[in-house]
């Protein structure tokens, strides 16, 4: 192949990146709205609940334009919001199933909040609940609900999602929280599930996208396998800084900063592998290691303010932020491990650094999209 040759196919592949990327967040969204939260509170036979999802997923539950969506519409479609989500199934309890008697719905910034109560023919200690919505269509395939069930004195701690749409709760039946299930939401959350890349549909794009983006450029930067994996411990730490400023109600940045953040740091981290400025194997990569930490800082603020809006106990929030840092940690690891070796070959050898730098700048135009987006 000849020089000429040569370059034109690296700009070839470089704008097929581009332009590839610049139209991912319209397939699979970077940092998708797709948290929900339900209460769950028992007094003798009633059931009372509050479940908050994003004024887009109400909307497009009940056929409404997200764009035009406001207070008046959701309320007037208070029990269309409820069959199409809470009451999509029978509350049971160890007599038979609740009757519900009342629900509402309300729009506070970008939340809307439906609530509800259920008459139970019995005093109320356990509860069997399928929430099959969290199954369709109108949700993001990630969708997940965080929910606390108040059951007598005690407090039980659930995820609701595609592959766990039922709730099957009692009083002193089991941990509050679930560390192996919270430890699979932090593999998911950043893309590294096998069910993030394939469904009944067929392949896809995951929607933990942004973060994904984020360690190959990391690893397109240059470096050996185990400075890179070092590099990425940063997030880590970053996300157990998180941990520690939550529990203690220290810091609770708003989204409005988060998001834009999460993106920036994608963008400038591309932008120095770019540049060619740490092609070089012998760079120590200190400043990626930095960036790393701070990456997991601002992003991990995310779940941890979602544990928050649950009224977890000090203690139970501790071990569900632990499981849930585990798991992104060992999803770094797959991706890392899955990744790298490609990357890095591609890093190490000059004739291939345009290559890295096509994808270098593919990066940085997804990352710079996505801040874009996020501040506007």
């Amino acid at each position: 192949m000849t020089a000429p040759t040569g370059a034109r196919l690296v700009c070839a592949v470089g704008l097929a990146l581009a332009l590839a990327v610049v139209g991912l967040p319209r397939s699979a969204s970077a940092h998708p709205l797709d948290l929900g939260y339900l209460r769950i509170e028992t007094r003798d036979t009633t059931v009372a609940i509050a479940l908050d999802v994003h004024a887009t997923a109400a909307a497009r539950l009940v056929g409404l334009d997200p764009a035009t969506v406001d207070a008046a519409a959701l309320t007037a479609r208070a029990r269309a919001l409820a069959d199409a989500s809470y009451r999509a199934a029978p509350l049971e309890t160890e007599l038979g199933a609740c009757r519900w008697i009342s629900a509402r719905a309300t729009l506070t910034g970008s939340t809307a909040s439906l609530t509800g109560e259920a008459i139970c023919p019995s005093r109320v200690r356990s509860i069997r609940w399928a929430l099959p919505f969290v199954q369709g269509p109108h949700v993001s395939p990630t969708f997940q609900i965080l929910v606390k069930a108040q059951l007598g004195d005690e407090d039980r701690v659930a995820i609701v999602d595609r592959a766990r749409p039922s709730l099957d709760l009692a009083a002193a039946a089991a941990p509050a929280v679930s560390f192996p299930a919270l430890v699979w939401t932090g593999v998911e959350h950043i893309g590294a599930a096998p069910d993030q890349w394939h469904d009944a549909s067929g392949w896809r794009l995951p929607d933990g996208l942004d973060h994904i983006l984020f360690l190959c450029a990391l690893m397109l930067a240059g470096g050996t396998l185990w400075r890179i994996l070092g590099i990425v411990s940063g997030f880590t730490l970053g996300h157990s800084i998180t941990l520690a400023l939550s529990a203690l109600h220290i810091a609770r940045p708003p989204a409005s900063v988060i998001e834009p953040a999460i993106a920036l740091s994608i963008a400038v981290v591309a932008a120095e592998a770019l540049a060619g400025r740490s092609l070089s194997p012998d760079r120590s990569g200190g400043h990626r290691w930095t960036v790393a930490a701070c990456f997991g800082l601002v992003h991990g603020f995310g779940f941890a303010g979602a544990l928050d809006r649950l009224a977890l106990s000090t203690g139970d929030r501790l071990w569900a932020l632990l499981a849930y840092n585990l798991g992104v940690e060992l999803g770094q690891i797959a991706i890392v491990l899955a990744a790298a070796p490609l990357l890095l070959a591609l890093q190490r050898h000059r004739r291939f650094h345009p290559v890295v730098r096509a994808l270098a700048a593919a990066i940085l135009i997804a990352g710079t999209y996505w801040f874009v987006q996020r501040i506007a």
